[in-house]
């Protein structure tokens, strides 16, 4: 490295660099100790190697490229036998042609079977579920928790430690930190730890993500978030959130329509979670994010299904049910916004509208078809041109809630505002509550933002219930 540094200073700037380094020192440090107090084996070698460096460069990607991959402390008993022979066949082939072309061919071609083997593991890593960790990159905060884990490691092994020592040191920081999981627990409380049914409705910044917790613990995504300008949604907040309660799988993903928005963040949750089924509108929309999104779809073999007025979808007693859009609709294809997927989200008697985009059009559409509703997700982010004085009086909620962030559009409009508030509806905004969670049994619901006290509300049965026997099973 010195050697570098003085030939290229300026390789002290090179991320490469300092992944090189700080993994040369993890591997050789905690090899260090597994050498003396494990015994030279090459199992105990790879694997104290493998901890050492996932440990040491840990805080540098999480910060600089989001992501941390502790699979890799697996994959390195492949990759560092496969790496052993690669390397010196890759040199050997570069070295030898003056002397004999078959054999520098011949080595090669060993060598380069052996980087294809390599690439199927990274591969193969990739794929495992919970296999890396996603955080939002350029995020020097992201790199604190790292840290401290590898200050952790290094006290757990110290200079002499025993392995007796050593797992009693480990043994001390998984109590520490079993309690303060419980103490957080119990002091903070959860909506997913109430009977029935929970909706988040996640502070992306100005776009849209909710996520939906059925009452049998399945989990469904509606809208992911925007991702654009350095900063992605999906990894920075909808990704860590289904991490940290535990999800692995989501039964659905609804996408409300084809803007970056709403289906930006939808790459980095679906390389985080198994995903059983995407239902888009599908109207023609040759944006690249968009298409990017199906392309994703298709390479990863997820199910996807063009979502249509009609349509239902039933979840341990919950009914997700497709209003809008028909491309019968005189209007259909004019504008990708008012071609957003409208979901009713029905339990019990509590009902939530998810207007996705839609604005005026839509909603004179849809109006004389509805009945009263319980929640209101907010059409286009409180924008002038939705959420009509007819819609509301029609829909009549008690709560709506309105996702937005900072942005130049004026969202949410002051004359959207005034008709929230002539109908009096209490408003919640994810820019000014952080994010919104509801729970209900079906005949109340509570909601809880950040900051303020929970607020119960009866929940007010509606004629408009989709027949259940005409809902599609997973």
């Amino acid at each position: 490295c010195l050697i570098v540094l003085l030939v290229d200073p300026r390789a002290i700037l090179d991320l490469g660099g300092w992944l090189s380094a700080s993994a040369l020192w993890g591997a050789a440090t905690f090899s260090r100790w597994s050498d003396r107090a494990l015994g030279e084996h090459i199992v105990w070698r790879t694997l104290s190697s493998s901890v050492g460096a996932t440990l040491a460069t840990a805080p540098i990607t999480a910060a600089a490229l989001g992501t941390v991959a502790p699979v890799g402390v697996v994959l390195n008993f492949v990759a560092i036998p496969l790496a052993a022979l690669a390397v010196p066949g890759v040199i050997a082939s570069l070295l030898l042609p003056p002397l004999s072309a078959a054999l520098s061919q011949a080595l090669a071609a060993g060598a380069g079977l052996a980087l294809h083997l390599l690439e199927l593991a990274a591969m193969a890593g990739a794929a495992v579920p919970g296999g890396h960790v996603v955080l939002e990159p350029g995020d020097p905060g992201a790199a604190i928790p790292w840290i401290a884990g590898l200050a952790i490691g290094l006290w757990a092994i110290g200079t002499c430690n025993t392995v007796g020592e050593t797992r009693r040191r480990l043994g001390w920081v998984t109590t520490a930190a079993l309690w303060a999981g419980l103490a957080r627990g119990l002091a903070a409380g959860s909506a997913d730890e109430a009977r029935g049914l929970t909706l988040h409705f996640l502070d992306v910044g100005q776009g849209d993500a909710a996520v939906v917790r059925t009452p049998g613990g399945r989990w469904v995504l509606i809208d992911a978030g925007p991702a654009g300008a350095g900063s992605d949604a999906g990894r920075r907040v909808v990704a860590p959130f289904l991490a940290r309660r535990g999800v692995g799988r989501l039964a659905a993903a609804f996408l409300s329509h084809a803007h970056a928005d709403h289906l930006g963040g939808i790459p980095a949750v679906l390389g985080a979670v198994r995903t059983g089924i995407v239902v888009e509108p599908a109207a023609l929309f040759t944006d690249p994010a968009y298409l990017g999104v199906l392309q994703l779809l298709a390479d990863r073999r997820i199910p996807w299904h063009p979502g249509r007025a009609g349509e239902c979808l039933l979840l341990d007693g919950v009914s997700f049910s497709i209003l809008h859009p028909d491309p019968a609709w005189e209007r259909w294809g004019e504008d990708v916004n008012e071609d957003s997927v409208v979901l009713l989200v029905e339990y019990g008697g509590f009902q939530a509208l998810f207007a996705g985009d839609a604005g005026f059009p839509a909603e004179e559409a849809l109006r004389r078809r509805l009945d009263r509703v319980d929640l209101l997700k907010v059409g286009h982010h409180g924008s002038r041109g939705s959420t009509g004085g007819e819609w509301l009086q029609r829909l009549r909620p008690a709560v709506a809630v309105i996702s937005v962030g900072r942005n130049d559009y004026g969202h949410p409009a002051p004359a959207t505002l005034a008709r929230l508030a002539g109908a009096e509806i209490a408003v919640r905004r994810t820019d000014q509550d952080g994010t919104v969670s509801v729970t209900t049994d079906g005949s109340t619901m509570t909601v809880r933002t950040d900051d303020a006290a929970a607020e119960t509300y009866d929940v007010f049965p509606s004629l408009q219930t989709q027949s259940r026997a005409a809902c599609r099973h997973p």
